[in-house]
């Protein structure tokens, strides 16, 4: 989130070994680690479920560490025999060649033999699927830069853990660091063979080992003539693998200026909308049709479908309706642009840098749609957090250029700062871009929304609440906090939508409340002081501090009181009817809290505290069927969300009947609070001023329900969907 936290010094590493930086004198023998490592195999293949997910290690931040920021031809290169325990050793490298079959869990786990005999395991975490690395195979030479090495758990076993994908590299056979020992096999191929070796990978769908196979051919040949069909080759690859901007490198690089280059612009094109460059995707496929006029092999629709694209990143029209309806568990990533023009980012006065109006915007206007930068299809709540790590991580890997966009975002405190490293993290070193996995997770911490599969059905009361996915938004991410927020976030899937609350002036900064709030001031900032290290300072919560300690005391105790006593006589239930005495004594108990609200502080100010009795009386009078009561409290909700623009302090037997519900967005100041509580209680305030005979005051609350409903889900008015 765009917040200019306080650093704070992490210090809650574990304990170090008693090995620590000493050298280990008694290890397993060669003999004994391939024992166990077969054992681990076989053990692994008898109980591995096919296609099951692969566990992942998450980083603790309490243990970070900074990725490597040197090149393995910058190093010196040490024997496995040097490594000491739990060190990090800077300024130096290891090249080994993998001499078992990986074994696979959250991470890939080898045995490896250096240039002078010495054997060791090797742990590699966080590759990407499409990365050959994930498992690597027997046979290939690695580079590890600066390598971290551990005890294992068991006495005597260690390894070479690598947490930072960047930190270890695949070596090509032909690569001239490669010690002379490791170069014995396998034996070197011709291109011909590499290429051939690379289809056979293909049709067999190792897409990663194709891949690789490719890379040694291109190697071995010179005339441009001969790399192009393999460019083709390995952009088609790497199209499927997602590595996008891989692709579109290999597909520019096919051209050979003949007619058929239409395929390499189609490819290009292809890359780039993957990339969600479509302006640039398009200009790729206009390329394409000027050679291949009728469009064939795909470019034209493809054209057609970009150009949509380009179209809602200019307009912000969109049907999103049919986007809800193209939802299911296994479709959630909608083919659709995102619309950001209405804002800027800039410095902002609050914290850091924020997102402001570029023009005047209306309560309820769309304010942008941003599709998510990184979303995964989980939302299992015990595996989203993960699921979004490993795709942040595994994205970076595969696709650099979204360095620019996601490692910008503030990763929140860790032992290092990433900023002052001699190469910057995302910049391409030995091939290959840093990777910090620990920047990864704070971004990941710090700036990830928990999303619904649609807002619309969120609200529906037989919607599993429970089932969040976790996604990136980078553009969203940039906005500053506040309680009483201007704008509104819902989703749709992969595509967040942000609603105006209220009127905003153009060059007016935009705020999102970045969690539910909580009531008392102490106790939401407390949150966010742990979560982001900042203290909000929106109206809502400076207006508060005005009132004296005592009173948040006393509110504090009489809220609890209250809400205990409430929660042992739900009015909810359907067909409940709470005894008047009840009523009465919940009455009372509100009243009490009502009166400790400061008129000199809370004349304007939401009074959160009360909105959870005043919606227990909304349920109890309206199954009494006491709609006069049912327009009392209804409206004290409506105005302790700090919607002022209401009648107040109503008499059931005097209801005023002159004002515009309509009008309450528009007229309530800059500190009312925008939630789908406030559409159901203008559903409840139609529903009793229908029955009590005022129609054209309950269509009007009824728009006015519809309208805020727009606001809470993005797209709809079908308030019915909240239920009875």
């Amino acid at each position: 989130m765009a917040v200019a936290a306080k650093q704070k010094t992490i210090t809650s590493a574990p304990p170090k070994s008693s090995l620590a930086g000493t050298i280990p004198t008694k290890k397993l023998t060669k003999e004994q680690l391939f024992k166990t490592h077969e054992k681990h195999i076989k053990e692994q293949n008898a109980t591995q479920t096919p296609n099951g997910p692969r566990p992942v290690k998450q980083p603790n931040l309490a243990e970070a560490y900074p990725a490597s920021t040197k090149s393995i031809r910058d190093v010196e290169i040490i024997p496995l025999s040097d490594l000491s325990v739990e060190t990090h050793h800077r300024g130096k490298g290891l090249i080994v060649k993998v001499i078992s079959p990986p074994y696979i869990g959250a991470g890939a786990v080898s045995i490896v033999e250096d240039q002078w005999g010495n054997v060791d395991k090797l742990a590699i975490y966080n590759q990407g699927d499409s990365a050959i690395l994930s498992g690597v195979p027997e046979g290939c030479i690695v580079a590890v830069k600066e390598p971290y090495y551990v005890q294992n758990g068991a006495e005597n076993d260690f390894m070479i853990c690598v947490d930072h994908p960047s930190d270890v590299i695949l070596l090509r056979f032909t690569d001239p660091i490669i010690p002379e020992p490791l170069r014995l096999g396998p034996l070197l191929k011709s291109a011909a063979e590499w290429r051939t070796a690379g289809d056979q990978a293909f049709l067999e769908r190792d897409f990663p080992t194709a891949v690789f196979c490719y890379t040694e051919a291109l190697e071995g040949l010179e005339e441009d003539s001969a790399k192009a069909p393999v460019y083709t080759k390995r952009a088609g690859v790497n199209l499927l693998l997602g590595r996008y901007d891989a692709a579109k490198s290999d597909a520019l690089a096919s051209r050979t200026g003949a007619p058929t280059d239409w395929k390499a612009y189609y490819n290009a094109g292809r890359a780039a909308y993957g990339l969600c460059e479509y302006a640039l995707s398009k200009s790729y496929f206009e390329e394409a049709l000027k050679l291949n006029a009728k469009g064939t092999g795909g470019v034209q629709k493809e054209y057609e479908r970009v150009q949509a694209r380009v179209k809602e990143e200019s307009e912000g029209n969109y049907d999103f309706a049919a986007m809800h309806a193209s939802l299911s568990p296994t479709s959630v990533h909608i083919d659709a642009g995102s619309f950001l023009a209405n804002t800027r980012v800039a410095d902002s006065g609050h914290h850091g840098r924020g997102l402001f109006a570029t023009r005047s915007l209306k309560a309820g206007d769309l304010v942008y749609v941003e599709k998510a930068t990184l979303m995964p299809n989980q939302y299992d709540p015990a595996r989203a957090s993960a699921a979004l790590y490993t795709l942040m991580v595994r994205q970076l890997c595969d696709n650099p250029s979204l360095a620019d966009t996601v490692l910008k975002l503030f990763p929140g405190p860790l032992p290092y700062d990433p900023s002052t490293s001699e190469v910057a993290v995302g910049t391409l070193l030995d091939g290959v871009p840093i990777v910090d996995v620990f920047m990864v997770e704070g971004i990941r911490t710090k700036n990830c929304f928990s999303s619904p599969l649609s807002t619309y059905d969120d609200t529906k009361p037989t919607y599993n609440s429970a089932r969040m996915a976790k996604g990136l938004w980078a553009h969203s991410s940039l906005m500053n906090h506040s309680c009483v927020p201007n704008t509104m976030r819902s989703f749709v899937g992969d595509m967040l939508i942000c609603r105006a609350t209220r009127d905003v002036k153009e060059g007016e900064e935009l705020f999102q409340q970045y969690v539910p709030v909580k009531t008392l001031v102490d106790v939401r900032n407390k949150e966010f002081e742990e979560g982001w290290g900042f203290e909000c300072r929106c109206g809502l919560c400076e207006g508060e501090r005005k009132s004296g300690e005592e009173k948040l005391k006393k509110r504090r105790e009489v809220m609890l009181s209250l809400e205990k006593f409430l929660d042992k006589k739900p009015s909810n239930g359907k067909g409940t009817i709470v005894p008047d005495a009840t009523i009465r004594t919940a009455d009372k108990m509100m009243r009490q809290l009502e009166e400790l609200h400061e008129g000199e502080v809370y004349g304007e100010l939401p009074r959160l505290t009360l909105v959870y009795p005043c919606n227990w009386l909304v349920d109890a009078h309206r199954a009494k069927k006491q709609w006069g009561k049912v327009v009392k409290y209804s409206l004290k909700v409506l105005r302790n969300f700090g919607f002022t623009a209401v009648p107040r302090d109503e008499d059931p037997t005097k209801l005023t009947l002159d004002w515009d519900p309509r009008e309450i967005y528009t007229k309530s100041g800059e500190v009312s609070l925008m939630a789908v509580h406030v559409v159901a209680s203008l559903r409840r305030l139609a529903e009793a001023y229908k029955n009590l005979g005022h129609n054209e005051l309950s269509e009007k609350c009824l728009e006015a329900a519809k309208f805020g409903y727009t606001m809470v889900t993005g797209f709809s008015e079908d308030v019915d969907a909240l239920g009875q």
